[in-house]
């Protein structure tokens, strides 16, 4: 007798491949769970991050310095609260002080 290609009949051989399938389709769910999970998580991440910066930013803003130390050493005020700069020309174009 030859041997054929036939898969074996009967009730152990069907119920190991009947597992098989269920564990396969559970790893395939539990994969794309930690897919997902792992996607949040990124995105929590990255929102917390840009909060963080954007605080950070608020509070440089908020405990900069007065606006007399901000002035430059060519900025002048005349006594109406104006600031008055001076323009020269160079060879790069002009140049404002």
């Amino acid at each position: 007798m030859t041997a054929t290609g036939t898969a074996p009949i009967g009730f152990p051989h069907n119920l190991l491949a009947m597992m098989r399938r269920l564990a396969n389709l559970f790893t395939k769910g539990v994969l794309a769970v930690a897919i997902i999970i792992m996607a949040g998580v990124i995105a929590v991440a990255t929102a917390a991050a840009g909060i963080a910066l954007a605080a950070f930013a608020i509070i440089l803003r908020l405990s900069g310095s007065s606006a007399e130390e901000r002035r430059t050493r060519y900025q002048e005020t005349a006594d109406n609260g104006t600031i008055t700069l001076e323009a020269k020309k160079t060879p790069r174009g002009w140049t404002v002080e």
